[in-house]
């Protein structure tokens, strides 16, 4: 298994075009994959992003 690129919260949201709000809040409901990192924070692996489905406005 190949080592991924681990995201922070924000980077993530970046990329996907969303707050981070909703970044966190997916980690927290377990719909996205949480990796610990050195400094003790939270990260999302990057191919994780591909495979999550954004929320789209009512």
């Amino acid at each position: 298994m190949s080592e991924s690129e681990v995201l922070r919260p924000a980077e993530a949201a970046r990329r996907l075009g969303v707050r981070t709000r909703v970044i966190v809040q997916a980690m927290y409901e377990k719909k996205l994959p949480r990796v610990k990192l050195p400094d003790g924070t939270l990260g999302i692996p990057a191919d994780a992003l591909s495979q999550f489905q954004v929320p789209t406005a009512s």
